[in-house]
């Protein structure tokens, strides 16, 4: 199925016999407004004691610095209508700590504040306003912790990104959370394409009409949603084990030709899996833009 066969009726969409997407609309429009352009839509993939399944050492982790980001993908947008037009797989970029085999002047501690300083200078230079995010909590307090460590680097430089509160001294982050226009606006039929029960409402919310679900989740919109992006392709990925092979990787003082090698597997599927995660926000802000777009006209996040 393909986007232009969708149709609106009675504020739903149908994709087969058994299942069928309601949208609240007005919520969704008002919602989506809060986004300011331009954005950067972004993941993380980090580790912490949770990831250290070998009590690792040296710690890279800390009391002070719990989780540790060594992988960020990211994509810049102008507008809803950009995502919705351009080739979404070729706007992923990322910055990452890298680890070669007997290198000498590997310091993960000056990558990580490299990382982090790029991170920054990028947001600022490039004006963004807003970050989305696919469940917030973490990756927000995280780059909220970086901000306010590093806020020299944005002194006396105009963004509206990172915000002052006067009240705690502190900047905190002009962020979005997909999910909340996910679970807040849409509904589905709670049926799988083939009219078994699609997941136990007992564990979701209910929707906003009958025998409706609410889903705050990529992977289940996604499942919900097969055929309509069967050409994306995503892969299940165990991303705790990942991260804690990357946990290993940079952290010991010294790694053999065949543990490099291995470790190295791991971390490029960990570059997948971060890599599909924004490729799925992306793909869902696209879906959301065409429904409003041919509910509301082009002009609709404006008025």
């Amino acid at each position: 199925m393909k986007y232009k066969n969708l149709e609106i009726k009675d504020n739903s969409i149908k994709l087969n016999k058994y299942q069928s997407i309601h949208f609240n609309f007005e919520g969704l429009q008002n919602k989506l407004k809060e986004i300011k352009f331009p954005v950067l839509i972004l993941d993380t993939e980090f580790f912490n004691r949770s990831h250290d399944f070998e009590n690792i050492k040296p710690k890279l982790y800390s009391e002070e610095e719990k989780d540790i980001v060594y992988l960020m993908n990211y994509s810049f947008a102008k507008n809803f209508n950009e995502v919705l037009t351009r080739n979404n797989h070729k706007s992923i970029n990322s910055l990452s700590i890298k680890r070669k085999i007997n290198d000498d002047k590997y310091d993960f501690k000056n990558q990580y504040q490299s990382m982090i300083k790029s991170f920054i200078n990028m947001c600022v230079n490039k004006k963004i306003r807003t970050i989305i995010f696919a469940g917030q909590d973490n990756d927000k307090k995280i780059i909220e912790q970086w901000i306010n460590t590093y806020k020299a680097l944005f002194k006396n430089k105009k963004t509206d990104l990172f915000i002052f509160n006067k009240d705690t001294k502190s900047y905190k982050l002009n962020s979005f959370d997909i999910y909340d226009a996910l679970e807040q606006n849409l509904s589905f039929s709670n049926y799988s394409k083939n009219g078994e029960k699609f997941y136990n409402e007992q564990n979701l919310k209910k929707g906003d009409v009958d025998d409706s679900i609410k889903i705050r989740s990529l992977k289940k919109f996604f499942d919900y949603t097969e055929d309509l992006h069967n050409k994306y392709n995503f892969k299940d990925d165990n991303i705790t084990f990942l991260c804690s092979r990357a946990l290993k990787l940079f952290s010991l003082e010294n790694v053999s030709q065949y543990e490099h090698n291995k470790l190295s597997k791991s971390l490029k599927e960990a570059r997948s899996h971060c890599y599909d995660d924004v490729l799925k926000i992306l793909v869902l802000i696209k879906f959301l833009s065409y429904i409003m777009n041919k509910q509301m006209g082009e002009t609709w996040a404006s008025v």
